[in-house]
Order: structure tokens, then C-alpha cells, then sequence
């Protein structure tokens, strides 16, 4: 019988400097978008199709039945935006540069500077010391850069980042050889990790004033705040018991035994995030956007079923669960397999988890990935349900 996690502890205090982040990547989509001259940064939001054709629409068309969370949005970005534009107009083109880098090139997800900061999880500007920016930077540049991270017996994060640049090093014209982004995108990427403290410097003047503009404006969304802390801890974390579950790595986080800390995501309300590494909690949590749960429910049973078919249909996805079918395998073995560097593979598995087409587990210091059936299941109910509704006629009878 599995058994599922169950000890989740809800953070309730906002992560200012993730939000202010996050602040600064959508005013980066505004920047490139192709019909920015249609919106004002604050009216503004990536459109359910940015990822393809850049396009912005307005906010009150994703979240127009929530007004109070509508007020602090336009509120935060608008008192902002002086400060984005004076930093963006001055020589930090390389920071922005960094909010352009895509994992293989997927806007779906967050960018490599953006996610630097969601692996951070730092309440107050005070507790961002360079030191610990430093060693986020250095584990994310990494892993971008495609080196193996996983599967090695390390005391702690330093010692591994320490291991993994002796690699970095030793392969670095065949993985820069294989950075599937732009020559200029690459260039600053690589340029980035010897100038960590002239990005840290320059930086924190900026989230200081978007952090302090955020922090005033909380209190406009107290009552949708308290509204989803409340959702969350309904029926003992029901909601989380079964994201965990779904995503299939209730295995590894019971093993880890801690429980696990749940923070909310306000500026990116729509968004779900499940971070692991192995054993080390400061890289085991979960994010739940403010609405996350009700985007699922307003969204159609047969477009969640597209995604679903889409995460199956690279071919890449299928090779990897084709070997999955034979046995267990840590990622290293993967990759190998199937050559194509870690964070490609990291990559696609991490879709496959979330969809729930694959689980993990612990053994020593390898995370372990393995076919599960909760995703293929999804995909033949719904398609059931969906077939249960057809009122099929037989044409072929009519004359």
C-alpha cells in the first residue's frame, strides 16, 4: 500500500524579494512584448499565448473577477515602474539579458534569473547576503550551463558546486557548444558567473524599492491571502496531499522525513511550483499561487487534456519512457542513454512529472526516476468522459 506525505508547514509570511523578482520579470515581458504599445505596464499581462507570439493582454481579462487582487497588481507595478525603467535604461543590459534565458529555449517556464530567486525563498532583503546569492547563482548556472548535479556523495551545497565547476571546467567547450540558445544570450550567461558581485550590487538598490513598495501595498489582498491559506489547510492539505501525490514523489519526501514548507506566490497568482533535490530541504518546498487552484478549475477538462497529450508527444518524452518501461534509472544513466546533456533531460522529466507520467525515489545520494500510471489513467478517463458526451450520428445511413 503507498503511503502518502502528509506533514506540509504553511509559511504564511509573503517572500518579499521572490515577489520583487518577479516584478522585474514581468516588466522584461512587457519590454519584449510585441504589442507593448497596447498596454501600460500596469494594465498589462503575458497572454495565455505569450510563450509563441509575445502577446500582452489586459489584467482585468485574466483576473477580472478579483478586483482587490486586480487593485495590488496595477498599484505595485505602477509605483515600479519608474524605478524598472530608470535600471533597465542604464548599462544592466546584462541582467536583462538574464531574464531572456529560457530552459531550452520554453517560455513556459520561468527564466534562469527569475528561478534563481524562486530557489532562494527570502522574506526580507536583509537575509539576502551575496554569500547565499552567491551559491544559488553558481548551483543554477550549473545546472544551465548542462552539468551532470545529481547522483554524487557531497556534504553540502558548496562542496557539490565546488565538485561540479571542476566539471564545468574540464567539458566547457562541448556543453557551451550546446547551449541551444543565441550567441549573445549564451555569452552573458557564461560572462554572468564571474560577475556575480557587480549583478548583487546592482540589484539590491532595486529590490530595496520594489520590496518596500510591495509590503505597503499587501494589506489591499489581506482577505484573498487569508481566503487561500485557508483553502490550503482544508481536510489536512488535501490540496497538497494530492499534488504531491500526483507529481509522484511522495517516496522522497517521506524519506526525507522533515516536513515541508508551503509558501504563496501573489505575483505569479496562477502558478504551482514543487522544488527537490535529493536529500537538502533548503531545496525541497512548494509554491502555490493565490488562484492556482481556481485557473484549474476554470480551465476546460479537454484542454487540460491537450497539455497532457502534449508533454506525451516529443519524441524525446517517448524515448524516455521507453527505457523507464525496462527499469529504474538515475539521471545520469538517462542522459547517457539517450545523449542529451542534464539539464535537457532535467527538462523534459520535469514535465513528465508534473503530468504525473513519472515518480522518484531515494537511494544513497541518486534520485531515482520510474513509470507511474496516474498520468496515462488521467488521460483514458477523461477521454472516457469526454466520449460518454458525443452524440454520434450515422451519416453513412443518410441519403
Amino acid at each position: 500500500m503507498k503511503e502518502n506525505f502528509s506533514k506540509f508547514s504553511l509559511i504564511k509570511k509573503p517572500l518579499l524579494v521572490n515577489e520583487a523578482v518577479l516584478v522585474i520579470y514581468y516588466y522584461t515581458n512587457w519590454l519584449a512584448a510585441s504589442n507593448k504599445s497596447q498596454y501600460s505596464f500596469d494594465a498589462s499581462y503575458p497572454g495565455f499565448t505569450f510563450s509563441k507570439d509575445w502577446l500582452l493582454m489586459s489584467i482585468e481579462d485574466v483576473f477580472g473577477f478579483e478586483k482587490a487582487y486586480v487593485d495590488f497588481v496595477k498599484k505595485v507595478k505602477a509605483e515600479s515602474f519608474p524605478y524598472l525603467e530608470e535600471f533597465f535604461s542604464e548599462d544592466n543590459s546584462d541582467i536583462l539579458n538574464l531574464f531572456y534565458i529560457f530552459t531550452e529555449n520554453d517560455e513556459n517556464y520561468l527564466p534562469f534569473f527569475a528561478g534563481i530567486f524562486q530557489n532562494l525563498n527570502i522574506f526580507g532583503l536583509e537575509e539576502l547576503t551575496y554569500e547565499r546569492f552567491k551559491e544559488v547563482y553558481d548551483f543554477c548556472f550549473l545546472k544551465c550551463m548542462g552539468v551532470e548535479i545529481s547522483d554524487e556523495n557531497h556534504k553540502d551545497l558548496k562542496s557539490l558546486i565546488d565538485s561540479k565547476k571542476k566539471l564545468l571546467k574540464r567539458d566547457f567547450p562541448y556543453l557551451l557548444s550546446k547551449l541551444p540558445y543565441r550567441d549573445e544570450l549564451s555569452m552573458d550567461l557564461v560572462r554572468s558567473s564571474t560577475n556575480t558581485r557587480s549583478i548583487y550590487d546592482r540589484l539590491m538598490p532595486l529590490l530595496d524599492k520594489l520590496c518596500e513598495i510591495i509590503k505597503k501595498n499587501i494589506p489591499l489582498i489581506e482577505g484573498d491571502l487569508n481566503k487561500h491559506f485557508d483553502h490550503l489547510e482544508e481536510d489536512n492539505f488535501k490540496l497538497l496531499r494530492d499534488l504531491s501525490d500526483q507529481v509522484g514523489i511522495n517516496p522522497l519526501l517521506n524519506k526525507i522525513g522533515s516536513p515541508l514548507n508551503v509558501y504563496t506566490l501573489i505575483m505569479a497568482a496562477n502558478m504551482e511550483m514543487i522544488q527537490y533535490m535529493s536529500e537538502d530541504m533548503d531545496f525541497a518546498f512548494i509554491k502555490f499561487g493565490i488562484f492556482a487552484d481556481k485557473e484549474k478549475k476554470n480551465v476546460g477538462k479537454l484542454k487540460l487534456l491537450s497539455q497532457y497529450l502534449k508533454v506525451l508527444g516529443d519524441p524525446t518524452r517517448i524515448d524516455i519512457l521507453d527505457l523507464l518501461m525496462e527499469k529504474s534509472y538515475y539521471s545520469k544513466e538517462l542522459s547517457d542513454r539517450l545523449f542529451i546533456t542534464p539539464a535537457t533531460l532535467s527538462y523534459h522529466l520535469s514535465q513528465l512529472h508534473v503530468c504525473g507520467f513519472v515518480g522518484a525515489y531515494i537511494e544513497g545520494r541518486r534520485t531515482y526516476y520510474y513509470l507511474r500510471k496516474p498520468g496515462f489513467k488521467k488521460i483514458i478517463d477523461d477521454l472516457n468522459d469526454f466520449c460518454k458526451n458525443i452524440r454520434e450520428e450515422n451519416h453513412d445511413c443518410k441519403e
